[in-house]
């Protein structure tokens, strides 16, 4: 295990790149004396090399040594699971996808079965590479459903048939370095804010929506933790003036209206649920026939906007408790464009709202197992401040 010392020294060459050890040291606020040995076990380990002789600008004459991460002596794999996909990937020390495996996944699959092929499927990634497993360091799994607050089982994900699965434990038993486990919303939230498009940013909501709606919350560099992840889900949201049962059991769910399954329903695609019951397994395959037809289909765009704007609405609260810097899409629905122009629409000034949100709206296009990747880096190398 890294120390917090190190780890904060990797972070900074990491996010600002190369630097000589005076530099490092004054960056991190760490003594210098501190730094030239815990830099020199850094090298000694193949974290860290040596690069060119540099001037340094207050002491003509003296060269200092920069100094830079080995980006491919260590790795981490990176594991996707929901219901549309079973993905693996294998990184780098920076973050960089050097391959990629795609496992089948049949419907309501044996998890002890799935996971063993996802295992299969990352030693093979890694042998494409010519990568020892001795020299990776962790797996990131991110998983659909609610994940335990040490990171280690799913406690419950209806969308695939998981319940109470210890992930980490089996996956741990068969290739070996620690896996950290967290939901898809949180894993993309957190790595997107440490070192990805948003890095530097405090405060965050991500919102991903692909049959159901899920959310992450990153407030003062922190994901936020509700005591009943059911509870937490911003698909569960109420919405005002709506009676629409949802698969949960109450009626009125933000679900209902703003999410893949609302689109469907709306198209004649899908039934009303009638009791609390699990998303149909079709659904995801439809779901994606109908996303297809999206830039050529006008009632398919409309029904996108108008639950896009659903959302939009939803949002508004959420930014008067939350404030958040910036707003996150992800999710096959955010991805289309109609659905992301309702969103605009409904957060921009209006006659009810005449300043709308002048906040940051992006729509985050990672892939799930490459946040997964970074996720495994952001937990086991590099500091980890969003970490609950």
């Amino acid at each position: 295990m890294l120390t917090l010392q190190i780890r904060r020294l990797l972070t900074e060459l990491l996010l600002r790149g190369p630097m000589p050890r005076s530099q490092l040291a004054a960056n991190v606020g760490i003594n210098p004396s501190t730094v030239t040995r815990l830099t020199q076990q850094l090298i000694d380990a193949r974290y860290l090399r040596e690069g060119e002789a540099l001037i340094e600008k207050r002491q003509p004459g003296r060269r200092a040594i920069e100094l830079h991460l080995c980006a491919d002596e260590h790795f981490v794999i990176g594991i996707a699971i929901n219901a549309y996909q079973q993905t693996v990937a294998v990184a780098n020390l920076t973050g960089t996808v050097l391959a990629r495996r795609e496992v089948s996944r049949s419907w309501s699959p044996d998890p002890r079965a799935s996971l063993s092929a996802l295992a299969t499927a990352a030693r093979e990634a890694l042998s494409e590479c010519g990568i020892a497993l001795d020299q990776v360091v962790a797996t990131g799994v991110a998983c659909a459903g609610q994940v335990d607050p040490t990171g280690r089982r799913v406690e419950s994900s209806p969308d695939i048939g998981w319940f109470q699965i210890p992930v980490a434990e089996w996956l741990e038993a068969s290739l070996g370095p620690p896996v950290f486990v967290e939901t898809m919303q949180n894993a993309l939230n957190s790595t997107e804010c440490a070192f990805g498009a948003a890095a530097g940013t405090r405060s965050s909501l991500l919102v991903s929506v692909a049959l159901g709606i899920g959310s992450s919350l990153i407030v003062d560099g922190k994901v936020v933790r509700a005591r009943s992840q059911t509870l937490a889900s911003m698909g569960h949201m109420p919405v005002a003036g709506v009676e629409a049962l949802c698969n949960c059991g109450r009626r009125g769910c933000l679900n209902t209206v703003a999410s893949g399954y609302a689109v469907l329903r709306r198209l004649g695609s899908a039934e009303g649920y009638e009791r609390p019951q699990q998303h149909s397994p079709a659904l995801a395959s439809r779901l994606f026939e109908v996303l297809a037809c999206a830039a050529s289909d006008s009632t398919i765009a409309y029904e996108l906007e108008r639950a896009g704007e659903q959302l939009g609405e939803a949002l508004k609260s959420s930014i008067v408790i939350a404030s958040p810097e910036r707003i996150a899409l992800s999710g096959p629905v955010a991805q289309m464009e109609s659905y992301q122009q309702g969103v605009r629409q409904a957060l921009s000034p209006n006659e009810r709202d005449p300043f709308g949100w002048d906040g940051e709206l992006t729509v985050v296009s990672t892939r799930l197992e490459d946040a997964a990747a970074r996720l495994a880096l952001h937990r086991q190398v590099f500091l980890a401040e969003m970490q609950a």
